[in-house]
């Protein structure tokens, strides 16, 4: 006969979750088969070399939280299958007691979220309104008799049925289904052996209110044909329902959505690559040419000057160095330029959250906008997490957009920063020759005069700027910085400002990025 961890470790196994349990040193004791299935078999080795392929227990780990005092803890982790596949992971860790109370070990129950993670991302794009889809509802596990009865369901039921554990035991399930399923939910008990129960049907909570709710359920037999009773996992699918019908009602606004995103990547491949600088060889020269001529003719001057018998004048003197010294300080500036934008360093990818390089960026510039009298309106994704970037690199981009922004905005303008996900379309994706699925998007926008057809056309072009001073290599190294990311930038303007959208891979390669 099974132990009653194998049997717990089986029954969510049928129902789709992992389980496994860990001792004091972090080392995997038991681990059920759908976990071996997916992961490999862990026993014996330490739960973060295992699944974080790490040297040390991870950052906020629920199983350590658990050893600090905790009685429940979770956390959110994206790993990788035995076949190299992406899944997200909600871990959820309790302690183990001896006959003492001690605590001597944990056991973890570990949902897939991959599907409401994908299916958030790409809700992102179809309004604020779909961001409660990352409000996460924990699952409801449930035993019941051969009648269908409850005889075991966990406090989770208390949120989702808004009634307590122990006046729903002894109580059928068909009591909370709706009218027009509750035939459908008698079909449980037809279930044969091995054969698992998985539909959506409608629930009554305690308020009268309609939700929906996704049961997996398998049976279990003694001796006879038929089943002695019932497990399951009952998930609340009542926001997705309702999400769908929001989707529908919506259409028309993501049709537009998704042109407006196929126009801005048909901009961006119709535009074309930068020229290499080999063919800006006149615009280097113009640019260092004006420069060169100033200081040349004030150091002759200084030379005649100093030459004569005429009485020193000191005062002119220094008027003729300090050009020369500003001057100077332009070519310097024009050299260093040129160098970032000639040398293409590799990239030295970690996974960091970009809205807190961005804030970063916002607080170095901040003393500039207020010289200005600038206002700022910022909106970041909540659903932005961790990403692949190039942190230097990346904050170089944000801080030559945000200057360019300051720069361009009349005094007393608004200059809106933004944040979130984006989901390119198929035509877009094969158009822009992109390599994911999915984007992390930012969004700068001044309230400056609009950029003319003709500028835009070579807004990214080495040496081009609308400035009067400025050597015109800002935008040039930062769109090399996004295609170093293998993401994509683009540019539209009309009367009321510019707006730069940025593009980057919510996923690279394993390769790419540096394990720190």
């Amino acid at each position: 006969m099974l132990s009653l961890k194998a049997r717990f470790g089986e029954l969510l196994d049928s129902a789709g979750q992992f389980f496994w349990e860990v001792d004091r040193a972090f080392r995997v004791r038991y681990a059920n088969d759908l976990l071996i299935r997916t992961f490999g078999d862990p026993v014996g080795k330490t739960c973060y070399e295992f699944m974080a392929l790490g040297s040390e227990v991870c950052p906020n780990c629920p199983v350590r939280r658990i050893f600090l005092g905790e009685e429940r803890a979770s956390a959110e982790r994206l790993r990788y299958d035995k076949s190299g596949n992406r899944i997200w992971l909600q871990h959820t860790a309790t302690p183990i007691r001896n006959k003492d109370g001690e605590v001597v070990g944990a056991m973890e129950l570990t949902i897939d979220t991959t599907q409401r993670r994908q299916t958030e991302e790409w809700l992102k794009d179809s309004e604020r309104l779909y961001r409660n889809l990352v409000e996460q509802v924990p699952d409801v596990i449930f035993s019941l008799d051969d009648q269908g009865r409850f005889t075991f369901v966990n406090t989770a039921v208390e949120a989702f049925l808004g009634l307590p554990v122990q006046q729903i035991l002894e109580t059928g399930l068909k009591d909370y289904v709706v009218p027009g399923d509750r035939a459908l939910a008698e079909t449980i008990k037809d279930l044969r052996p091995e054969a698992i129960w998985d539909e959506e049907v409608g629930i009554i909570d305690a308020q009268g209110e309609k939700k929906f709710a996704r049961i997996r359920c398998k049976a279990s037999f003694a001796d006879g044909a038929k089943p002695t009773g019932f497990e399951g996992v009952m998930r609340d699918r009542t926001v997705r329902r309702k999400l769908e019908e929001e989707l529908k009602a919506s259409r028309e606004a993501l049709v537009e959505k998704i042109k407006i995103i196929d126009e801005l990547y048909e901009h961006i491949v119709q535009s074309g690559k930068c020229k290499a600088i080999e063919e800006h060889t006149a615009e280097v020269a113009h640019e260092l040419r004006q420069p060169l001529a100033i200081v040349g003719g004030f150091a002759r001057r200084m030379s005649k000057y100093l030459e004569s018998d005429d009485k020193l004048d000191l005062d002119k003197q220094r008027q003729y160095a300090s050009i020369i010294i500003t001057e100077i300080q332009r070519l310097e500036k024009i050299l260093d330029r040129l160098i970032d934008f000639t040398k293409r360093q590799k990239l030295h990818l970690q996974t960091v959250n970009p809205n807190d390089l961005i804030q970063y960026i916002l607080g170095i510039t901040e003393s500039r906008m207020r010289e200005k009298r600038l206002r700022l309106d910022t909106n970041f994704g909540i659903e932005i997490a961790e990403i692949p970037l190039d942190p230097g690199r990346f904050q170089q981009l944000a801080l030559n957009l945000m200057s360019n922004a300051i720069e361009a905005s009349p005094e007393g303008g608004v200059i809106v920063v933004e944040t979130g996900a984006s989901i390119p379309s198929d035509r877009a994706l094969k158009a822009g020759d992109l390599e994911s699925p999915t984007f992390f998007e930012m969004k700068i926008r001044n309230s400056g005069a609009g950029i003319p057809p003709e500028g835009l056309q070579k807004i990214f072009n080495p040496f081009y700027t609308t400035k009067q001073h400025g050597t015109g290599l800002g935008l040039t190294v930062s769109k090399t910085i996004v295609e170093d990311h293998h993401g994509s930038i683009s540019v539209k303007s009309d009367e009321e400002g510019t707006t730069f959208t940025i593009w980057l891979p919510l996923n690279q390669p394993r390769d790419r990025i540096d394990h720190v």
